[in-house]
């Protein structure tokens, strides 16, 4: 049995243990309550967070931002609320459809603005057990959030990945990002796209971090020292023991699906080993990329941890303010960051420029991470705006040539260049083309034949994760298309 918290996006969060009824909770006069975990059932028991905004609509709750999918029939349970027994499909529902909306409520407070959907509607879809897969992911074109289940070979439980808080704040800061910056999901550069997993994985630690629950739990796992491996660190720890009983080998590095605790750096993308040796290492695969910015944005938090700590606060406490201040700061990098093609620089130069416009107290500690991963350099502590030297850009169509490209020679592709320096080299669309060579020797691109009948399930890849881009034949010729799915 957990005590009951405080939330940051919702009133409050209280921790039934499984199948406690919410009549046994605090009651609130506002908005409604539902099943909540957030991490999952493999760290800590489920609560129930409290949703200011929810209202019981017709067939199933809805909100301002979020509805679940046509096929979902959620009636409240006799309190009048949405709390439910582990593992039920009623639990999968209210669990997913809660976190979803509460992860709007407190980026949408942390960006200073409202959330509106990038595919247009006012709300976004949440299709809380769409089948069978090992995966979650964003679709802009359905405009929905889509999460799965498989069975575990080993423990021959029924894992879902709407369960898991982390995960499903994970896939909502994938929509909320593309509200934000829609460019960002249309671009082939490796950062930008290495951005958004950064930010799914940031926002399900951010939201973990304003739980008190699961701070007094990292406190007593690390003592307040967060380079230490625990809850925070480690995201998605039930679905990462299922990939790994499925793989028959440790294929995440370990319990988890990701670790934030890592010491990759930054190098020229076209520079990465494209077949590298070892466990888990870094490639240019977003996921994977996304680690250099995330672990960077770790490192910031477990510095603010510490001197928060050494300041006179308790672990917990300092835990707590430490996410709750660096989403601050990745959210003033974002908004300050290139609509379209952004750097890991550009958001770090934001978040100097957002700190300094809150007062500055974290000039040093900012700098200092990001230059130890080779994201800032020499001399950008002393820049007073992302945008003192603007990079302008312009749409450019390049074809691929060559025998490296194997299959892929000949496509056309069209994405942003560099209008400036750049254009005089003689060659604008280098970069381009190198961005698409490193997709095609990830394998993130999806060959199709002239006529071929493209399916949903073709979209995605050995390991349920929607390719980057799809080849289409326009009037006879090969073009490669961003795919808008991300999970």
């Amino acid at each position: 049995m957990l005590n009951s918290i405080n939330s940051v996006g919702a009133s409050t969060y209280v921790a039934p243990t499984s199948g406690v009824s919410a009549s046994q909770a605090p009651q609130q006069s506002e908005g409604l309550e539902f099943s909540y975990n957030p991490q999952d059932e493999l760290v800590m028991d489920p609560q129930t967070i409290t949703v200011p905004n929810a209202s019981k609509g017709g067939r199933a709750p809805e909100s301002e931002h979020v509805r679940l999918g046509e096929d979902q029939v959620l009636k409240p349970n006799k309190e009048g609320q949405y709390v439910y027994n582990q593992g039920t499909p009623q639990y999968i529902a209210a669990h997913t459809m809660g976190t979803v909306q509460s992860t709007v409520n407190a980026l949408s407070e942390k960006f200073g603005q409202d959330i509106s959907w990038a595919f247009g509607e006012r709300q976004i879809e949440v299709n809380p057990d769409a089948g069978m897969m090992l995966n979650a992911y964003y679709s802009r074109d359905d405009g929905s959030l889509n999460f799965f289940h498989a069975t575990d070979p080993v423990t021959r439980q029924q894992v879902f990945s709407g369960s898991s808080g982390e995960i499903v704040s994970h896939e909502a800061g994938h929509a909320i990002l593309d509200a934000i910056k829609p460019g960002w999901l249309s671009t082939w550069q490796a950062d930008t796209n290495g951005l958004h997993e950064a930010f799914g994985d940031l926002t399900g630690l951010f939201m973990a971090s304003q739980n008190d629950a699961v701070c007094e739990l990292a406190a007593k796992e690390t003592g307040g020292d967060l380079r230490k491996p625990n809850c925070l660190s480690a995201t998605g720890e039930l679905l990462g023991q299922t990939i790994n009983n499925d793989a028959g080998q440790n294929a995440t590095g370990g319990t988890y699906v990701r670790t934030l605790i890592n010491d990759f750096c930054w190098q020229a993308p076209h520079t990465v080993d494209p077949k590298p040796s070892g466990t888990d290492p870094l490639t240019t695969e977003m996921h994977s990329w996304s680690r250099i910015f995330s672990g960077a944005q770790y490192d910031l938090m477990t510095a603010m941890t510490a001197r928060n700590m050494e300041g006179g606060m308790e672990a917990a406490q300092a835990i707590k303010k430490a996410g709750s201040d660096c989403m601050t700061l990745l959210a003033g990098g974002i908004k300050k960051a290139p609509d379209e093609d952004a750097s890991y620089r550009d958001v770090a130069l934001g978040m100097l420029q957002t700190d300094r416009e809150l007062g500055g107290a974290n000039q040093d500690l900012i700098f200092s991470t990001m230059r130890q991963r080779n994201i800032l350099f020499e001399g950008d502590d002393q820049l007073m705006s992302i945008q003192s030297a603007p990079q302008p850009r312009r749409e450019m169509t390049v074809t691929l040539e060559g025998p490296e490209f194997g299959k892929f020679s000949g496509a056309e592709v069209t994405g942003t260049v560099s209008a400036g320096p750049s254009i005089q080299s003689g060659n604008p669309g280098q970069s381009l083309i190198d961005n698409m060579k490193m997709h095609i020797q990830n394998g993130s691109i999806l060959y199709t034949e002239p006529n071929q009948k493209v399916e949903h399930k073709d979209l995605f890849d050995k390991d349920g994760r929607p390719y980057v881009g799809v080849v289409r034949w326009v009037d006879g010729k090969m073009t490669i298309e961003r795919n808008t799915m991300i999970s």
